[in-house]
């Protein structure tokens, strides 16, 4: 009888161990799993039946989450081919238990979704405002610098 319950008792803990020893892979996402610094690239084009002088576009610079829910930043363009740097950004951002958002950058209000990594070191942004094509990728500068608590 002995072993029969010192086998199951193995058993149960083999089973059970497991869950705990990969529970913070399963991590829950909030505004606070961005923050610090991030570069960023990006890139944004007219719709095929639109001729936009100032398309195709891309970015690059860097986003600076606050953990709260505000994102500010600098940002380089090339508008088709004209160049536009140092521009300042500000937004805010939500963040859900699944590690999808929402970006919304001010004054302009373009809209974005995102959707973020359960470590918050990397992820990727899509416009969507209506009529637009554009994405964003992110990548945390400082990998030490994890979630913010």
């Amino acid at each position: 009888m002995k072993r029969i319950v010192m086998s199951l008792t193995f058993a149960i803990v083999g089973l059970i161990a497991p869950a705990f020893a990969f529970a913070d892979d399963e991590q829950e996402c909030s505004v606070a799993t961005l923050f610090g610094d991030y570069l960023f690239t990006g890139s944004a084009d007219a719709p095929m039946y639109e001729h936009v002088a100032t398309f195709p576009r891309v970015f690059a610079g860097v986003y600076t989450f606050d953990g709260e829910g505000n994102l500010s930043g600098v940002a380089s363009q090339s508008r088709g081919g004209v160049t536009v740097t140092k521009i300042h950004v500000q937004a805010t951002y939500t963040l859900d238990s699944e590690c999808m958002g929402t970006v919304t950058f001010h004054p302009d209000e373009q809209h974005f979704d995102i959707f973020i990594a359960r470590d918050g070191n990397d992820g990727n942004f899509i416009r969507v405002d209506q009529g637009t094509i554009a994405t964003r990728t992110i990548t945390r500068q400082d990998r030490a610098n994890k979630k913010h608590k």
